[in-house]
C-alpha cells in the first residue's frame, strides 16, 4: 500500500510527513495547486513542501486543480455571498477538492508513474487535528485531542468511502507539541504564521467579491432597518456582514444582531438577540458516516467552527436517506434557540463521533 502525504508547506503537514517516514511504508508527498499566487500556492509554500520531501528522500508531486477549485469553491463562495448567505470555502474544498478531485487525480498520476500498481490501494495523510474511528456501525470521523485546534467540524464532508483510507498522524497531538517538534527538527515551517482566512482572498472579502462580480452596488452603503422596516442607520456594503454579526454595525441602543441580509435591496435587517435566534432550520448537502438516519435522531449540533455544541433533534426527509452527493435534506430542532447563519455548516455529534453534517439553509 502506498501512502501520500498532502503537503501545504505548513507546520502541521510537515510534521505529519516527518512522523510517517518511519521506514515501514512507501511514502510520497503531494501538493494541490488551486489558486496560483495565493498564500497556499506561493513559491515559498511550494519550496517548503518540496524541501520536506527532499529531506525525507521521498518523491514529490504537484497536482494542478485550479479549474476544479475555481468551479467548486470560488464560484460557490461568490454566489453564496451574493445570495445573502455566508459560505464556508474550506469545507467545500475538503469535500470536492482535497478529498475528492485531488485524491482521484493523485491516484491516477501515481499509477501513470508506476509508483502505484494497478489494483493497489492509495492512502492519504494530512496534518489535520482529528481522528478516524472504526466502530461496529462503520467508520466515523472523531474529534482530535487538542480542544482548541481540533478540526472535525471542517472535515465532516470527507466522502465516507475515503475515510477508511485517511491517515491523521496529529490526531492525539496538541498544536504546541507539533510546533516544538518542527522546531527541534529544524523545519522552516515551524516559524510560519498561519492564517484562518480563505486562502484565495488577499485582504478584504468585499473588495474581492466586488472585483469578481463588478457589483459596485453591494460594496456601497445602504440602509440598516429593524424587523419592522424602521431605519436605524447605514451600513458599509452588505458584502461586509454575516448573519449573527453584532460588531461593526455602528448602532446605538444595542446590542443589535444581523438577522437577515437582503442583497437585492442592499439592506441589512437587524434585531435583538431573542428576535434573531431560531429554534429550527433545514440542512442540505448532507454527508453521513455510518448509516444515514431513517428516523428522528437525538444528538448535538455545532453551528460554527468555534461554537459550542447544542442538543438537537434531526428529522430526515424522504430524500435524505442517501449520503455523499445526494441532495437530501433534514430538519433540525434545537433544544436552545441560537443565532443560525445560512451558508455555514451544521455538524452533528454523538460524544466524540461525527455523525455527519451539511449546509444550513435560510
Amino acid at each position: 500500500m502506498l501512502l501520500a502525504v498532502a503537503l501545504s508547506g505548513g507546520v502541521d503537514s510537515s510534521v505529519a510527513a516527518l512522523r510517517l517516514n518511519d521506514g515501514r511504508r512507501r511514502l510520497v508527498g503531494a501538493t494541490h495547486l488551486i489558486w496560483p499566487g495565493s498564500r497556499c500556492c506561493s513559491v515559498e509554500v511550494l519550496h517548503r513542501a518540496e524541501e520536506v520531501c527532499r529531506r525525507l528522500g521521498i518523491p514529490y508531486l504537484q497536482i494542478d486543480l485550479e479549474e476544479e477549485f475555481r468551479r467548486r469553491v470560488v464560484d460557490d463562495f461568490v454566489e453564496t455571498y451574493l445570495a445573502g448567505r455566508t459560505p464556508n470555502p474550506c469545507v467545500r474544498c475538503n469535500r470536492f477538492v482535497r478529498f475528492g478531485a485531488f485524491f482521484a487525480a493523485l491516484a491516477s498520476r501515481l499509477t501513470g508513474l508506476g509508483l502505484l500498481a494497478e489494483g493497489e490501494e492509495l492512502e492519504l495523510a494530512t496534518g489535520h487535528y482529528a481522528r478516524t474511528v472504526r466502530t461496529a456501525d462503520g467508520w466515523f470521523l472523531a474529534k482530535g485531542r487538542d480542544p482548541v485546534k481540533e478540526q472535525s467540524y471542517m472535515l465532516h464532508q470527507v466522502p465516507a468511502d475515503v475515510l477508511p483510507r485517511l491517515v491523521l498522524p496529529l490526531s492525539e497531538s496538541l498544536k504546541a507539541e507539533v510546533v516544538r517538534e518542527a522546531d527541534a527538527a529544524g523545519l522552516e515551517s515551524a516559524r510560519v504564521k498561519e492564517s484562518q482566512d480563505a486562502c484565495f482572498v488577499e485582504g478584504d472579502y468585499a473588495e474581492f467579491l466586488r472585483a469578481r462580480t463588478g457589483r459596485e452596488d453591494l460594496a456601497g452603503p445602504g440602509d440598516i432597518v429593524d424587523p419592522c422596516g424602521r431605519p436605524l442607520g447605514r451600513h458599509r456594503g452588505v458584502l461586509r456582514y454575516t448573519v449573527g454579526q453584532r460588531s461593526g454595525l455602528g448602532l446605538g441602543n444595542g446590542p443589535w444582531y444581523v438577522a437577515r441580509i437582503q442583497p437585492e435591496a442592499n439592506r441589512l435587517v437587524v434585531a435583538r438577540r431573542e428576535q434573531a435566534e431560531r429554534s429550527s432550520f433545514t440542512v442540505e448537502g448532507l454527508n453521513w458516516f455510518g448509516e444515514p438516519p431513517s428516523r428522528a435522531l437525538e444528538c448535538a449540533v455545532k453551528l460554527r467552527y468555534r461554537s459550542r455544541e447544542v442538543p438537537c433533534t434531526v428529522e430526515p426527509g424522504a430524500e435524505a436517506r442517501y449520503c455523499g452527493e445526494s441532495p437530501g435534506r433534514c430538519r433540525v430542532t434545537l433544544r436552545r434557540a441560537q443565532v443560525v447563519t445560512p451558508g455555514q455548516s451544521a455538524v452533528f455529534y454523538r460524544g466524540e463521533l461525527v455523525l455527519g453534517g451539511g449546509v444550513i439553509l435560510p
